[in-house]
Parts: structure tokens; C-alpha cells; sequence
């Protein structure tokens, strides 16, 4: 049976207008969570609020998708995004079988592809806040991209260099080449080597800190010789 929309909308007394061209508009969020029914969704739909598509049967996301708030597609089956979409807050991709993002998708808040099939990102890739890499079969960064702080595996990448055991709480630290820059990442803080060892100064201080600030030297060091060396 296919899912009609607007019957589910107005059956549920969501709120919602309809154009003159059929173009549906919801001001609020939209919750389909676990609707087994949910396999397509019509073009030129609005959400101002979010959208919840997770476990959900849906493969893929309509044409001219418009979503103010965050797209969650945690377990469902989708295999592919329509370019230029651009996400008002937060996109959840984890455990999906999507395969490949968009050129120039743009996620103003948090990007989750753990445990998804994404083999590669797209350059020019743009995440407000935090980007999750973990668990997937990603093993290279592209050469530009923006994320606020960047979450992975670091011995499963060519392009990236870390130490262990770092801190005390044993982190695991790495360098990453960006957008012609290079960044430390460890945990939460993403940023350049001068905001990482100020950082570490505000929290450590004696052989500690010394320590942490050389780990992040020697990842630096590392990628810059590991990028010299690669073949052109």
C-alpha cells in the first residue's frame, strides 16, 4: 500500500498547507519513525521543524527537500542524497546503506555517518559541528572540506597521523590536512597546533602537558612527511 502523505498528516492533525502546484508545506516536525509504510516521499515537500525518517523502508530523499531542523535516517534504506541538499541543522546517516554523498552537501549542524557503506566524501563537504567517520569504509580525507570537530578511525586513513595514550584519559590524537591547513584533532577540539597546545596548557601543566603538546607535534610532523613522500 503506498503511503499517502497528506491523508497521514491529516488523519494525525499535523499541521500543514498544499500549494496551488501540490507542493506540501509542514511549519513543525515531522515524525515517521518506524513507519514500515514510509517508501517515498513526494517533491517540493517543506519541514520547518525536523524530519524523522528512521527505520523507515525510504531509498531515497524527494527532489527539492527543504528541512529546517535535523533529517534522522538511522537505519533506514536509503542509497543516495539529490545534490544541493542542504540540511538546517543536524543529518543522521548512521547505519545506512548509503554508498556516496553529494558534491557541496551542506549540514549546518552535525554529519553521522557511523557504521554507514560511505566509501568516500565528497570535496567541498560542509558540517557546522561535529563529523563522525567511525566504522566506515572511508580510508582517505578529501582535500577540502569543514567541520567544527572530526571523529574516526585514524589507522584505517592513508592521509592521517595519531598517537595513542595521550593525556590522561589515553586519548588517541591525530593530524589531518584540510582546506591547504593542518589540524589537530583529539576528542571534541579540532583546531590548529597553536589552539591545541593552549588548550593543553589550560587543562595539564609540567611533564603532562609537555608531553601532550609533543604528541600533537610529532602527528604534525608525521603527516607533513608522510604527504611529502606520497607519490604524484
Amino acid at each position: 500500500m503506498a503511503f499517502d502523505l497528506i491523508k497521514y498528516l491529516t488523519d494525525n492533525a499535523i499541521t500543514h498547507s498544499i500549494s496551488e502546484h501540490g507542493a506540501i508545506n509542514i511549519p513543525d516536525d515531522l515524525d515517521l519513525a518506524d513507519n514500515k509504510y514510509v517508501t517515498a516521499l513526494p517533491e517540493n515537500l517543506t519541514v520547518g521543524g525536523k524530519l524523522c525518517l528512521s527505520g523507515t523502508h525510504i531509498t531515497e530523499l524527494p527532489e527539492n527537500l527543504k528541512v529546517g531542523g535535523d533529517i534522522g535516517l538511522y537505519r533506514t534504506k536509503i542509497t543516495s542524497l539529490s545534490g544541493g541538499l542542504r540540511v538546517g541543522r543536524d543529518l543522521d546517516l548512521s547505519e545506512t546503506q548509503i554508498t556516496t554523498l553529494p558534491r557541496n552537501l551542506v549540514v549546518n549542524g552535525r554529519l553521522n555517518l557511523r557504521g554507514s557503506q560511505v566509501t568516500i566524501l565528497p570535496d567541498g563537504l560542509m558540517v557546522g559541528d561535529w563529523l563522525d567517520l567511525c566504522d566506515t569504509q572511508i580510508t582517505i580525507l578529501p582535500n577540502y572540506f569543514t567541520c567544527s570537530s572530526l571523529y574516526l578511525d585514524p589507522e584505517h586513513f592513508s592521509n592521517v597521523v595519531f598517537r595513542k595514550n595521550c593525556g590522561n584519559n589515553n586519548r588517541t590524537i591525530f593530524a589531518v590536512r584540510a582546506n591547504e591547513t593542518f589540524y589537530i584533532a583529539a576528542g571534541y577540539f579540532y583546531g590548529l597546533i597553536e589552539q591545541f597546545e593552549d588548550a593543553v596548557d589550560r587543562k595539564y601543566s609540567g611533564e603532562t602537558a609537555e608531553a601532550y603538546k609533543q604528541a600533537g607535534r610529532d602527528c604534525l610532523d608525521g603527516l607533513k612527511e608522510k604527504l611529502s613522500t606520497k607519490p604524484q
